[in-house]
């Protein structure tokens, strides 16, 4: 439970901006002046590195951060932060004692706080610690070391005492102490910088009777000193992954649940477009379903932005209206003939677009037929569903992508911080994936509940509008020959202008308009169309007229829709000497309290 409360107070802290965890937990107030306002006279320090019997490094640490406090009562003591995970793993990090020169014990505690523990050491609250203070901390660590390619060595990189601390030392002092079998094999490659974050400034190394030793002076606010050590190939074996590591089944099944919850979206968009099937075979038909408007129709078919366009066809050829055309600006407009026998929708699109009795022209500066069909497309949807051809999409597949997205999140979440201890990791996933769920979630919710998909009566009346696209198609000799196989009579020009001129609104649906006009082009030529303009055919053109709907302006509005820094470890090796300060394991800093 530490681990996890560690891990939401760096999530928090980056996604609201605070001060790391460690930083926050500062006790009671000084009483005067800013805790931060003292020096260390000194930071002495000796590591004895080693390995244990499976060949893995092991670090046994004892620092002395000798620190000056002011006189007047401003701090109870400092905190001091020590990595916990370094190159991607725990460092097994186990604090030993906290005494001071004399080896008296002093009272300490432990907090994980992402890739670091800090420890902090404090007199009471009410007391302060004055003068120089003397804190000797000793802890134990694993797999401390790591292989680097770019030097081809097994590397002992290391910072001292940290770029995470806001006070000066006057003096930074170690030894590495090589137990028997490392003193052996020990390259003799050394290399020291100093300096802030990122400083390639190198420093004396002394190397003597299996001991590296590094003395600096004057080491100022926030800057460290690293030692780099280099060690044949394989010196170190590395820590074996936990299987669940190597293995990471929480992050599998966190993108299996991310891919699901794709899937369900896709697949229910797809069944709702596609609606209800009725399994029978298309067969033509030369009449439209009887007392349905061109704009359920549209629907049915899955063409609303042809309905205006259908429409005003529809009635111009059932006398309701004349469409026309001027021939010199190419602006379309339509007059209003006979307002009788309209289905609902036909009489709201009619009342709209004629206010008056005079002729309206379809300009691009007017919203009037935009308005129209906006409004249109929406009584065409309502009444679809009050006469059960389509149905509300079914809810559950938004509630199991929702459900999908979080364990797409907390699988992974869950693994970074009780498997991995990865609290770099955890914190992307809580900053990032909980602002993608909320978005991608929102998308795939709405896309898998788009669509109003067509019922069984639905799917009946879409068969006979496929078998109206059947008609549509043939060939126009396969079309009479049909129709004198329906009537057992020869069919006349008359009535084959007719049934044209009833089917050219679907034509428009079906996207064959241009085809189906040059087939009524020859009869045209010797009785233009009454319900057009006078102009001729190729004045007037079905495409002219479903340009101007298109770019109506309401159209086009409807259809377009102060603490430590996180634990580093380069990906380059320092023991060749092209290392930098703060660039190893170890370090961090601290902070008076």
């Amino acid at each position: 439970m530490a681990r996890l409360a560690a891990g939401v107070l760096i999530a928090a802290a980056v996604l609201g901006g605070a001060a790391p965890a460690a930083a926050q937990d500062t006790g009671v107030r000084a009483a005067v002046g800013d805790p931060n306002d003292f020096v260390f006279d000194a930071y002495d320090a000796r590591y004895e590195l080693g390995r244990d019997a499976d060949g893995r490094s092991t670090l046994l640490t004892t620092e002395t951060l000798t620190a000056r406090f002011p006189d007047f009562d401003q701090n109870r003591g400092l905190q001091r932060d020590l990595v916990r995970v370094y190159d991607g793993h725990s460092t097994e990090l186990e604090v030993l004692a906290v005494t001071d020169e004399l080896g008296q014990p002093r009272e300490y505690r432990v907090d994980e706080a992402g890739d670091f523990a800090t420890v902090t050491i404090a007199v009471p609250e009410g007391q302060f610690v004055h003068g120089v203070q003397h804190y000797v901390l000793t802890y134990r660590q694993h797999d401390v070391t790591a292989s680097f390619e770019d030097t081809g060595a097994d590397e002992f990189y290391w910072d001292l005492n940290g770029t995470g601390w806001s006070q000066p030392f006057a003096r930074v002092s170690a030894r590495v102490v090589l137990d028997d079998g490392l003193a052996d094999v020990f390259t003799g490659a050394a290399f020291c910088y100093r300096g802030a974050f990122g400083s390639g400034t190198p420093c004396e190394v002394r190397i003597e009777a299996g001991e590296v030793a590094v003395d600096e002076a004057e080491i100022g606010p926030g800057e460290n000193v690293t030692v780099a050590l280099g060690f044949p190939p394989g010196t170190f074996r590395a820590k074996p992954a936990p299987f669940l590591v190597a293995f990471p089944l929480l992050i599998f099944l966190g993108v299996a649940a991310a891919l699901a919850a794709i899937a369900i979206a896709i697949v229910a968009r797809i069944r709702n477009h596609r609606g209800a099937r009725t399994g029978r075979a298309i067969i033509a038909q030369y009449e439209p379903p009887d007392r349905m408007s061109v704009a359920v129709s549209a629907r049915l078919v899955g063409a609303p932005g042809k309905a205006m366009t259908a429409t005003l066809l529809d009635l111009a050829v059932r006398g309701r209206i004349r469409l026309l055309h001027d021939a010199a600006s190419g602006v379309y407009g339509a007059q209003l003939l006979d307002a009788a026998d309209l289905l609902p929708i036909e009489r709201a699109m009619v009342a709209r677009i004629f206010p008056g009795d005079g002729a309206e022209w379809f300009d691009r500066r007017s919203t009037r037929l935009g308005d129209a069909a906006a409004a249109m497309g929406s009584m065409a949807l309502s009444e679809a569903r009050t006469v059960g051809l389509v149905t509300r999409s079914p809810k559950w597949p938004a509630v199991a992508v929702a459900i999908l997205l979080v364990a797409a999140i907390a699988l992974p979440t869950i693994h970074a911080v009780f498997i991995a201890q990865d609290f770099a990791l955890m914190t992307v996933l809580l900053a990032v994936g909980m602002n993608a769920i909320i978005w991608v979630g929102l998308a795939l919710a709405g896309l898998a509940v788009a669509g109003n998909p067509r019922t069984h009566a639905g799917a009946l009346v879409h068969d006979h509008l496929m078998g109206l696209r059947e008609y549509i198609r043939l060939a126009e000799a396969d079309r009479i020959r049909m129709l004198q196989s329906a009537s057992g009579a020869e069919v006349g020009p008359d009535q084959i202008v007719q049934i044209y001129e009833r089917l050219l609104p679907y034509a428009v649906l079906f996207g064959m308009e241009r085809e189906w006009q040059e087939a009524l082009e020859p009869y045209y030529r010797v009785s233009p169309p009454e319900w057009a303009s006078g102009t001729g055919a190729r004045a007037f053109t079905i495409a002219g007229l479903g340009m101007a709907v298109r770019t109506s302006p309401a159209t086009q509005r409807t259809s377009s829709s102060g603490g430590s820094r996180s634990s580093f470890s380069s990906s380059s090796g320092g023991s060749s000497g092209g290392g930098f300060s703060g660039g190893g394991g170890g370090g961090g800093g601290g902070r008076g309290i």
